[in-house]
């Protein structure tokens, strides 16, 4: 919030202050199952035979990474939706000539229009819905990928 005030507002200014709080918590992720995959026998023994770095990276870790970071992308997706919408009502969002649903709800806030209920309900449920879709989609990503889970309803 203070980046976008202090950098004024502009899609340009929303995307890096939404990506300054989601960009460390996806690395962190990220990097922690790659050094639990990394110390697998199977990685081990394809260094044993004289796979090269990238190989050993590309070959073996990286796939064994996707499922997790899908998973993860899903449920930043719902929150990054969620921020967007907050900062556009609070008016430091995109500016106004560009249409978001935080806009939508801030400019029917702002213009005293509340007897008017379907000018806040539905951007909101809007809002609602597509968060509640990328979650239940990242879930759904989350039982195909996860062979821990594959043999269970």
């Amino acid at each position: 919030m203070l980046l976008v005030l202090a950098m004024g507002a502009g899609v340009w200014t929303v995307i890096v202050a939404i990506s300054v709080t989601r960009v460390p918590l996806s690395v962190r992720v990220v990097r922690s199952v790659t050094l639990s995959v990394k110390e697998n026998a199977y990685v081990d023994a394809a260094q044993a035979i004289g796979a090269s770095g990238t190989r050993v990276m590309v070959r073996h870790i990286a796939p064994q990474c996707m499922a997790p970071w899908l998973v993860l992308a899903t449920a930043h997706l719902g929150s990054v939706i969620i921020l967007e919408a907050s900062l556009g009502f609070l008016g430091v969002g995109v500016p106004l000539p560009t249409a978001t649903w935080g806009n939508m709800l801030g400019g029917t806030v702002s213009a005293g229009l509340f007897p008017r209920w379907w000018m806040v309900m539905f951007p909101g449920l809007a809002i609602t819905i597509t968060v509640l879709a990328f979650n239940l989609f990242g879930d759904s990503i989350r039982d195909v990928l996860d062979p821990k889970l594959r043999g269970r309803t």
